[in-house]
């Protein structure tokens, strides 16, 4: 329309000015029409909801030219209602333009997500954001990666977290906000609740920021927050022993990242503790920290006492093919066993599960399984010591199961009563085309009765007697196969302790 057609070559009039009156050097701006700010203007005039100016500014441009485009273009946000998502990241803005910036959101009402990573806005340009969202009711998203806020930008952030009751993601990670900011931080953190979101990674914290934090979210039963970054900063053991504290009482954190703060034995051993009766944490990263494979055992047992962990890092030293213990044998027999069991609720059609001891309490555990599956396929339980009361279970399971195809239960304690279940069940299962007992302790008159089976219907039943080649070697397994099996639900770095020193560069196992 002519209206809008008006409205555009006005902004862009008043974008060159802007241009002129910004530059540091006081000499004018040519602006060619096809550069990326007029490119920015006509979006904004059109209605887009996401511009992304990344990057795309610093070329070539002295320090301070790139504000004066901003300030230009913050101008034009104050009277626009659709823009939603804005990113500035890697553009070397400054403090004047973060101001501009500010100035826009006290009145622009759209904006959702606002990027500015990798600039150079430091306490001033901070602080006029922070002042921004003491009234500001529609950013959810801010992202200030590698700028230079420090402790007085952190404190003035605080205090606007304290009243602000929209923001729930604030990423101050590589600033150097220093343990007074963070405190600051987590002073707000006590009454704050929509905040869900924080990463002060990098951050110059030591153990007095992270036992500040960690009583915060100890202390306030409303908060929001389910993920939180603490990661490359040196909070120690101290800090550790606090946030293992927080995780006994708080239910709401879902993501703890703790790599690289030279944290020991002593801090992870709470941590173990605290998993035990956390039942809402679900990713723990504590790689890079100062864990020794002794210390790597009370995480073992508490495992076993945790249903809702689904992803613990760790980095520790061991010498190339450690054997395992037996406490770390058995937790990988436990997520190997979680790990298929939630394959199947997602849909998978296959469970195979060869090889672990679990008898006859697991297959009950699998039964239940199997019969509120409604997709699976086929099903391995070869050599899992189960026994007549386990087989029995899986028998009324399979009984009306209208999917499964294949079942194996070679190797296993099965003797005449419960193949008996099974064939009873056979009998009503209409699917089910193969089934192997291998190497279970039946009778001669049992093996007749599943061969008329054979013979009654096409199912092939393998009843020869167990031979040596088909026994696994229950062996000791090496780290290197530990962290095949926690793949996707727990994961350990174990590193060669020749190497320690060397980091990513070591022999991974």
């Amino acid at each position: 329309s002519v209206l809008r057609l008006a409205v555009a070559m006005g902004l862009l009039a008043s974008m060159s000015t802007a241009y002129r009156l910004r530059n540091k050097g006081g000499q004018p701006v040519a602006v060619a029409q096809g550069q990326v700010l007029p490119k920015a203007f006509q979006k904004l005039v059109d209605g887009d909801q996401f511009i992304s100016l990344s990057g795309q500014l610093s070329r070539n441009r002295p320090f301070g030219v790139n504000d004066g485009f901003i300030s230009a273009f913050a101008t034009a946000m104050t009277k626009n209602d659709s823009l939603a998502c804005l990113q500035l990241d890697r553009n070397e803005l400054g403090d004047a333009a973060a101001l501009a910036l500010a100035a826009a959101l006290h009145y622009n009402h759209s904006i959702r997500s606002l990027d500015l990573d990798f600039n150079k806005i430091g306490d001033v340009g901070m602080s006029g954001i922070a002042d921004a969202l003491t009234v500001n009711s529609t950013l959810h998203h801010l992202e200030m990666h590698n700028n230079c806020v420090g402790r007085h930008g952190a404190q003035q952030l605080s205090a606007a977290l304290q009243v602000n009751g929209c923001l729930n993601t604030l990423s101050l990670h590589g600033n150097p906000v220093g343990n007074d900011g963070a405190i600051a931080i987590a002073h707000a953190l006590t009454v704050n609740r929509t905040l869900r979101i924080l990463s002060l990674h990098s951050c110059c914290l030591d153990s007095s920021s992270a036992i500040e934090l960690g009583w915060a979210l100890e202390t306030n039963t409303g908060t929001a927050l389910y993920e939180l970054s603490l990661g490359e900063n040196l909070i120690g053991d101290a800090g550790a022993v606090a946030l293992a504290q927080m995780l006994k009482s708080n239910s709401k954190l879902k993501v703890l990242h703790l790599e690289c703060n030279h944290i020991g034995d002593a801090g992870a051993l709470q941590f173990a503790k605290a998993i035990e009766v956390n039942s809402t944490l679900r990713e723990l990263n504590l790689q890079s920290n100062g864990i020794s494979q002794q210390a790597l055992k009370h995480f073992a047992q508490a495992l076993m006492k945790n249903g809702a962990l689904t992803r613990l890092s760790i980095t520790t030293n061991v010498h190339k093919n450690t054997p395992l213990d037996e406490e770390f044998e058995d937790l990988r027999h436990h997520l190997k066993f979680r790990k298929a069991f939630k394959g199947v609720e997602e849909g998978n059609t296959r469970l195979d599960l060869a090889d672990l001891k679990f008898g006859d309490s697991g297959a009950i555990k699998i039964a239940e399984l199997v019969e509120r599956s409604d997709t699976l396929l086929c099903l391995n339980l070869k050599q899992c010591e189960i026994g007549d009361e386990g087989a029995a279970s899986l028998a009324k399971a399979l009984k009306t199961h209208a999917s499964l195809l294949e079942v194996s239960l070679a190797g296993n304690h099965i003797g005449d009563a419960g193949a008996k279940q099974l064939i009873e069940a056979l009998e009503h299962n209409e699917t089910i085309s193969y089934i192997d007992l291998v190497g279970n302790p039946l009778s001669s008159k049992m093996r007749q009765e599943l061969l008329s089976i054979v013979s009654s219907r096409a199912l092939r039943n393998v009843v020869a007697p167990k031979t040596a080649d088909e026994h696994s070697d229950a062996g000791a397994c090496e780290f290197s196969n530990l962290v095949e099996e926690f793949s996707n639900l727990v994961e350990l770095e174990l590193f060669d302790s020749d190497k320690s020193g060397q980091g990513n560069d070591s022999d991974g196992m």
